[in-house]
């Protein structure tokens, strides 16, 4: 049976990921992308016009597994404020990227790269996370089951950077013992403790 043009496409972006995590963007290319996911730099070029092209992608493709994966381990329960749901989602987030730190480099070099259009796109990315996280933590201030020390735009931006923060830590390994100990967890804790009062 032939494989799908979704499940072909999804193969590619998967060997992307990959190569990007440990490659990086100027250190991958894109006949080892089509070489290393069995198809020919033809097929490559049909799915994606370029570099920059599959590394947006791939990225989006990754930060999609990311959410998707640190959600999926966190059920919503409807008794726990949107902080706390967010919290675990953190948590989540935070183990997930330190046991997949090709993930980390994506998203470092997403924000790092001069390439203008990586840049919008990894801008804009953040600002619909952003809204979303604010549309979030906004029902539960207005509904009184919040209380923070900030505006929750704010919040939400302030969230999503330290969501990056853990990202470059786990880069440059600075939550290993041997080298800084950085421990995100009780950052995290530090984190939500300042942001947000007792209702």
């Amino acid at each position: 049976m032939a494989e799908s043009v979704e499940a072909k496409r999804e193969r590619i972006l998967k060997t992307a990921v990959q190569l990007f995590g440990k490659e990086g963007y100027y250190g991958t290319r894109m006949s080892e992308v089509a070489s290393k996911a069995r198809v020919s730099p033809k097929t490559l070029y049909k799915f994606f016009k370029g570099k920059r092209e599959l590394f947006i992608s791939a990225r989006g493709y990754a930060t999609n597994k990311l959410v998707v994966d640190s959600m999926s381990r966190v059920p919503r329960d409807p008794g726990l404020d949107s902080l706390t749901f967010v919290k675990n989602v953190f948590k989540s987030y935070s183990d997930f990227i330190r046991h997949n730190r090709g993930l980390a480099r994506i998203l470092a070099e997403a924000v790092a790269v001069a390439d203008p259009e990586i840049r919008r796109d990894e801008q804009q990315g953040f600002v619909e996370a952003a809204a979303y996280i604010t549309k979030f933590f906004s029902e539960d201030v207005e509904q009184g089951k919040l209380l923070f020390t900030a505006d929750p735009e704010q919040i939400a931006w302030l969230f999503l950077s330290f969501a990056y923060l853990i990202a470059y830590a786990v880069l440059l390994d600075l939550d290993k013992e041997s080298v800084g100990g950085f421990n995100p967890e009780y950052a995290l804790e530090l984190f939500f403790g300042a942001i947000a009062g007792p209702v």
